[in-house]
């Protein structure tokens, strides 16, 4: 069971996983913006460079450093993302993202979330006293066969 430690500067972009989440609160808060399936024509995801933060060999900056090293002809990988940002969202709109309706959730310690697969997600946190954010979280597959998955691949193939 993966458990997931942070500060109040630990942030996810927005994004969805292909499981079921059972999400515990433990310490602190965490302060989640849910948007549904149908949201995918809002979201503006669009095909990224993998990268990774490095600090700096010059001081105690960070640098982008794009993911994995390409040797001369290899073609570089991309990553579907969204790049849309619910609590900015007059940048990388979309002609639907006026649209869209998050649904804004805090947890608060002892609170529990149930997060369905395929449901765009946001994540912030305010620390405890201790300065740190504990959570606990049960991911399990989805049902393929079921009908949430057809569901959301007809969204993306028609929007």
């Amino acid at each position: 069971m993966p458990s997931i430690c942070g500060n109040s500067r630990s942030v996810t972009a927005l994004h969805l996983d292909n499981y079921e989440n059972i999400y515990v609160q433990v310490l602190g808060q965490k302060h989640f913006v849910l948007l549904p399936p149908h949201s995918h024509p809002c979201v503006n995801r669009k095909p990224l460079r993998p990268a990774t933060y490095a600090r700096s060999d010059k001081d105690d900056s960070l640098d982008l450093v794009m993911d994995p090293a390409l040797s001369p002809g290899e073609e570089a990988e991309f990553v579907t993302f969204a790049i849309w940002d619910p609590d900015r969202p007059a940048e990388n709109p979309t002609p639907y993202s006026k649209l869209a309706e998050p649904i804004r959730v805090t947890l608060e310690k002892g609170d529990m979330l149930y997060l369905p697969a395929m449901w765009y997600h946001k994540v912030s946190q305010s620390c405890s006293e201790e300065g740190i954010c504990v959570a606990v979280n049960y991911w399990y597959d989805m049902d393929f066969s079921g009908p949430l998955y057809p569901l959301t691949s007809f969204v993306r193939s028609v929007s």
